[in-house]
């Protein structure tokens, strides 16, 4: 028993180890290349480790921490249930990101009507199941913690297939700034992770807890295989030396300028302040505001200083 709990403590802190070094390296490669595309792999990761930790070793705790109580054994079984569906939230926006990033990164803009759909419809699936079980439609398993990891497998697995599609279907009109050949690097290693990780999780628990904690270790280590494939093998497009060539309405163009807030931002660069823009632009003051606050969105800076230098590095003016 002595031995057990010691393997679950080590799992525990690699595994918590491998969340961290996935997200960290998500953020890393985000930051590096600044590329928005990354940003959802980034969430990705946050809310697919989220989960993890929480269903797999929350679980685990609670079972402990219970073990001493005289529980009956319908109620330890409803606990073993529920528990680890409290959690479905994050894995729900998980999935999520991880299809809008295969999407965008292949040409593909999301829709409001695929958002609501998806969130919908699993909100709607998730309580048509509680509903079935809660009225003894579908009776608890005996062994619950089994039949959640299988559920997920098939769940995660169908999710993943859908995941590959725009890599095969690419949008050829619109690119994320990567290059398809390099990602099919990435995509064949990490799908492959997953399909091995689904079949070993099959069978949890038919080895023992030794069997367990080197599955954890697998399911952890294989979900931080995305980010780190990205950081090895995609090859980000040189465009310091281009940008700074740009001239300054292919920049409007490259972040959707309108002809108005081009005005504006050569009136920032010049220095003046909000009034004096709106004087000699003829607008009032609040509408220089609304204008500069679209501009920062669409530049994805902060402040005046951050948009004069970035228009400085990328057009040259001054």
């Amino acid at each position: 028993m002595l031995i057990e709990n010691i393997s679950y403590l080590v799992t525990f802190v690699a595994t918590t180890g491998m969340a961290v070094i996935g997200s960290l390296l998500s953020y890393q490669v985000f930051h590096d290349y600044k590329k928005p595309v990354l940003q959802i792999l980034l969430y990705q990761q946050i809310l697919l480790f989220s989960f993890f930790i929480y269903a797999i070793w929350g679980n685990i705790f609670l079972r402990a921490i219970i073990a001493d109580v005289d529980l009956n054994a319908e109620l330890e079984t409803k606990i073993a249930f529920f528990v680890p569906i409290i959690g479905i939230p994050f894995l729900t926006g998980s999935w999520f990101m991880l299809l809008k990033f295969a999407f965008n990164v292949n040409g593909y803009s999301d829709s409001k009507l695929w958002i609501y759909g998806y969130f919908t419809t699993f909100l709607f699936l998730l309580m048509v199941f509680a509903f079935l079980v809660q009225n003894h439609f579908i009776q608890t398993p005996v062994k619950p913690d089994i039949f959640l990891v299988r559920l997920f497998l098939v769940v995660n697995l169908f999710f993943h297939l859908v995941f590959i599609f725009p890599f095969i279907k690419q949008n050829k009109n619109k690119t994320a700034g990567f290059k398809n050949s390099d990602f099919r690097k990435c995509i064949c290693f990490y799908c492959s992770g997953v399909f091995l990780y689904s079949a070993v999780l099959w069978f949890l628990g038919d080895f023992g807890f030794i069997g367990i904690n080197l599955s954890f270790i697998l399911l952890f280590g294989i979900s931080t295989l995305l980010p780190v494939c990205i950081k090895l093998f995609v090859q980000f497009p040189d465009t310091s030396k281009t940008e700074l060539k740009k001239d300054f309405e292919t920049f409007c163009s490259a972040y959707e300028i309108s002809k108005r807030e081009a005005e504006i931002i050569l009136e920032i660069c010049s220095g003046k302040t909000n009034k004096a823009i709106a004087e000699k632009l003829f607008i009032t003051l609040q509408t220089v505001k609304d204008h500069t606050h679209h501009i920062y969105t669409k530049t994805q800076v902060k402040n005046r200083m951050q948009l004069a230098n970035l228009v400085r590095e990328k057009t040259g003016i001054k």
